[in-house]
């Protein structure tokens, strides 16, 4: 007993809150040792470390005799101060005069306590409004419900990883229960549900697809946009700032609905509208309010990071000026602790990836020359590098050479995310070279010049190679994932600019060049049939891809100075090489090491005339065919004029 007695005086401090409840001691690592074993780390919470101190502070008072230190006496002073001071001003009041709540809840008058807190996804009307009623009453039942959840869940929510499944799935759950039982629901929440249902519909496999069209009556495209617009609906209901984490999530989740419909800069806007959000719940500052548990601290973190990674990464697919302001942000990246239980041997977090762009797109924004387009040959070459040791610092599962790929098979967020990564990463770093692709190269182009052409198609060819990995990684179920089609398309594009400018047939790697863009409109062909990007990509590419055809026939009939057919003099190669009916993607090798085009190529050239399958015949087209030329949506992201198509017209 008397060993038990003095093991108690100095026993070390509490355990978390659900350790305590069950009488263990943890290690006070959020989330603690215990708390990972029972797999409920988003339920571990960690005493303040204020709070033991003014428990240390109580205990010492009364150790002497009562006497309060001099600090404390200034402490109760101001706060009796306080207490008789009027509340001025409410929070809400502060609010509607547009201030932004700042991180410590300071306000004129009494302080708010902040123990009372309540996630707004927990918080329900009195009332249920018309949009509240029209959501559920347009979501399915629930067997369809269920099915929609957990293939988001289970698929899609990996790309991004904006919501944390237990906690989800829990919500979920309960959010059943108190709609059966006649509770009232919870609008953030629900138009969290029914975003995700929206979303889920658009990422299916053609057996589920059968089965709810079946069912339902309904093609999942209409579904999925009857959703979306009944969730628009019910969050123009919420308040600014009132919400919570589920408002974050729903509005995350609607810009994601947007990029997956090709409706780029509706995407940016919703992603503006979900910053601007999360800004008015202090997600963009490091210190967080007080009355937070570590877990919402961590998803806190984990969505801004988020935010910050799409912001960077639409500014430059679109040249628009970032949302985020890089000076008023200081923010940590999330521990990625909650699905980790064995740091040495496990998978990666399924958030780490998002980590790991979040830290490049610090690294290219100090470069504003970069978001710009406007990179000189120095700045070019160091964003090169540096690109080069962010790909080398990933984890070893998502390195690109040797990866560490034990965990694809049962974690099939791993081989996505690796690939999603190395995609990222050479678009980057071909940012500040597509000049050089776009560029007239003729006897009199310098030496440094053709360096650094050399460089953009050897980063162009790889960043195929990638995008073929990834296709192969997300087609047909995730095929309407943007970055897939965008980055086929805009590389070809170039590709075939690089060609155009070559007027001293100089270009190099011309054969591995010539089969990418063939590669390319494979890719897009089929991507074509599920994806309104592919089908407008598709046949924009194939009208630039014969116009290099028609321009090498006109140089073989004596237009053009024989010296500059190379070695597609002897027969129509060009031809042969971009429309090979019998080459699919699958017989493509792995690497963009090609063999000569006139060894790997002995389909009829004939080929060249024959439209896809469901697509109309394609006639060649001129500059001023190309100058005018619809791309529909995908003209929001791209700009023909960056290609100078104007070399064209000398083939006519």
């Amino acid at each position: 007993m008397v060993g038990t007695r003095a093991g108690k005086s100095s026993r070390p401090a509490a355990s978390c809150t659900e350790c305590q409840r069950r009488k263990q001691k943890c290690n006070r690592q959020w989330p603690c040792n215990h708390c990972q074993a029972r797999n409920i780390p988003h339920l571990c919470k960690l005493t303040r470390v204020d709070s033991s101190k003014g428990a240390v502070a109580s205990k010492g008072a009364s150790r002497d005799g009562g006497r309060i230190p001099p600090d404390n006496v200034k402490l109760e002073s101001t706060e009796s101060t306080v207490e008789q001071l009027p509340s001025l001003a409410t929070k809400d009041e502060l609010r509607n005069l547009g201030y932004m709540p700042n991180g410590h809840d300071l306000l004129f008058g009494k302080p708010v306590p902040t123990n009372g807190l309540v996630s707004a996804s927990k918080q329900a009307p009195d009332t249920m409004s018309s949009e509240l009623k029209n959501a559920i009453r347009l979501l399915p039942p629930k067997p369809y419900t269920d099915i929609l959840v957990q293939h988001y869940i289970e698929v899609t929510n990996f790309t991004y990883y904006a919501l944390y499944p237990p906690v989800f799935s829990h919500d979920y759950a309960n959010w059943w229960s108190d709609r059966t039982s006649g509770k009232p629901l919870t609008p953030a929440l629900t138009c969290l549900l029914i975003r995700v249902c929206a979303c889920s519909l658009q990422y299916l496999s053609p057996d589920i697809r059968t089965k709810l069209e079946t069912e339902l009556g309904e093609p999942v495209q209409s579904l999925s946009e009857s959703y979306h617009h009944a969730a628009k609906q019910l969050s123009n209901t919420i308040a600014p700032g009132k919400g919570g984490l589920a408002q974050i999530q729903q509005l995350f989740l609607t810009s994601a609905w947007f990029k997956s419909e090709s409706l780029f800069v509706e995407s940016w806007h919703a992603l503006s509208s979900c910053i601007h959000e999360a800004q008015e719940l202090g997600m963009h500052k490091k210190h967080q309010r007080p009355g937070l548990s570590e877990f919402e601290i961590e998803m806190r973190r984990r969505l801004w990071c988020l935010l910050y990674v799409w912001d960077w990464q639409m500014s430059l697919l679109l040249s628009r000026p970032l949302v985020i302001n890089q000076s008023s942000c200081a923010y940590e990246l999330p521990n990625m602790q909650l699905e980790i239980t064995d740091p040495a041997n496990g998978p990666p977090s399924p958030v780490s990836h998002i980590a790991s762009q979040c830290e490049l797109g610090q690294m290219i924004t100090r470069a504003p020359a970069t978001i710009r387009g406007t990179s000189d040959d120095f700045e070019a070459d160091s964003i090169k590098a540096n690109i080069e040791a962010w790909m080398k610092s990933l984890p070893r599962a998502y390195q690109e050479n040797n990866p560490d790929t034990r965990w694809d098979e049962d974690h099939i967020y791993v081989p996505l995310q690796r690939r999603q990564m190395h995609a990222i990463g050479y678009m980057t770093m071909l940012l500040p070279f597509k000049g050089f692709l776009a560029k007239t190269f003729d006897s009199q182009s310098s030496s440094t010049d053709r360096a650094r052409r050399s460089s953009a198609i050897e980063i162009a060819l790889h960043l195929m190679e990638v995008s073929h990995r990834l296709f192969d990684q997300v087609f047909p179920i995730n095929a309407k994932f943007h970055l897939v089609t965008f980055l086929i398309f805009d590389t070809a594009a170039f590709l075939c600019s690089a060609v155009i400018h070559d007027k001293d047939n100089s270009l190099p790697r011309r054969d591995s060049v010539f089969q990418a863009i063939h590669l390319a409109c494979s890719l897009l062909a089929q991507l074509a049939q599920v994806t309104k990007t592919g089908a407008i990509c598709h046949p924009v590419l194939e009208k630039l891809a014969r116009s290099l055809s028609s321009r090498t026939a006109t140089a073989m009939n004596g237009d053009m100075p024989n010296a500059a057919l190379g070695n597609f003099g002897n027969s129509s190669d060009s031809e042969t090489l971009l429309y090979n009916d019998t080459i699919s993607p699958e017989s493509m090798p792995s690497s963009l090491e090609f063999m000569p085009a006139n060894e790997m190529f002995l389909s009829n050239p004939a080929s060249l005339d024959l439209p896809s399958n469901g697509m109309e015949t394609l006639p060649i087209m001129g500059v001023g065919d190309f100058s005018g030329l619809d791309v529909g949506q995908f003209d929001e992201i791209w700009d023909w004029q960056n290609l100078d198509l104007t070399l064209l017209s000398h083939t006519k």
